[in-house]
């Protein structure tokens, strides 16, 4: 999941003399160079495990929450160790054993079209993975009339952006007609083990019966099952890692 933080400082213009502008630019420009720095020759190297930097591109990270018709929030984050790859036999049979089915699934890729030297605003073209994978994923949806849950897994690279997985699940909310009023929830996860610039989305319709089942076999059955690249993954509650570096 991308993560940004900003800070911009505010400034007015008090006089309308470019001379004075241009002084006051000069000034400021002098003394952001004082404040900025090179790296000495012998500095020590930079760790990137300072900060939890390293940790982040290590871990899965996880965002879920839950939808109410069109609005889904985040309510909760975590970090795994890793993802663990499911064989399609084992992820059916725990399905079949725990009344789970998959209802649709989808795979979207970024596309920022330059266009070139037109500045007119339809000629630019943005496509945006999770929302392309959500627009695959209702070409082709399996009815779940009986369907006590429903989950929204989506997976991508470290540059996957929770707010736009929360645009593509309301499209999800919206265009699957559920019957019933089943509860619905979403898992996104950003792992540097899958591509940059591509998301893949999972509904899964259950009946919130794990039946005892534990590790990878609780996590299908509770409907937390991704997909990716014609593989199956999941997460295990035993590899979620609370580390600091």
């Amino acid at each position: 999941v991308a993560l940004a933080a900003s800070s911009v400082s505010s400034f007015s213009v008090v006089t309308n003399s470019p001379t004075h502008i241009t002084t006051t630019l000069s000034r400021a420009s002098s003394s952001a160079l004082n404040l900025i720095k090179g790296e000495a020759v012998d500095a020590e190297a930079f760790d990137e495990n300072e900060g939890g930097v390293g940790l982040a591109l290590r871990s899965a990270i996880k965002i879920s929450g839950k939808c109410q018709k069109e609005q889904c929030d985040a309510h909760e984050i975590l970090r795994y160790e890793k993802m663990q790859e499911v064989e399609t036999s084992v992820a059916q049979s725990i399905m079949d054993k725990s009344g789970c089915s998959v209802l649709c699934s989808g795979m979207g890729q970024e596309l920022y079209q330059d266009p070139g030297s037109t500045i007119r605003y339809e000629d630019k073209l943005v496509k945006l993975a999770p929302i392309e994978a959500a627009k695959a994923a209702l070409e082709n949806v399996s009815a779940a009339s009986d369907a006590k849950y429903v989950s929204l897994n989506f997976v991508g690279g470290d540059d996957l952006i929770i707010g736009e997985v929360l645009e593509a699940c309301g499209m999800l909310v919206n265009g699957l007609n559920l019957e019933g009023k089943p509860k619905i929830s979403f898992n996104s996860i950003s792992f540097n083990q899958f591509a940059d610039e591509t998301c893949s989305v999972a509904v899964v319709a259950s009946g919130g019966n794990t039946g005892g089942l534990e590790g990878v076999d609780e996590s299908i059955a509770r409907g937390e099952l991704y997909a990716y690249d014609g593989k199956w993954f999941t997460v295990a509650e035993g590899d979620i890692t609370t580390a600091e570096k």
